[in-house]
């Protein structure tokens, strides 16, 4: 959002700002469906390994590695 835009948007009311912004879908969507297969690796982490790590399958876990953006 420019800053022009928010500079505009504290200006106006919570209510009346949300009244008179566009919808984010087109006005006809299509459904989507999902797919998500079948998770064959059944191995867990122990209980204090999955609370560091924060998830119990260590397929997901997918520690951070980047760089502060700047």
């Amino acid at each position: 959002m420019s800053d022009y835009a928010m500079h505009n948007r504290r200006q106006m009311p919570r209510q009346e700002y949300f009244s008179r912004s566009v919808s984010p879908l087109p006005a006809n969507y299509t459904v989507a469906m999902m797919y998500v297969p079948m998770q064959n690796d059944t191995s867990m982490f122990d209980e204090m390994q999955a609370l560091e790590c924060g998830t119990l399958f260590p397929v997901l876990n997918k520690p951070f590695a980047g760089k502060c953006c700047k």
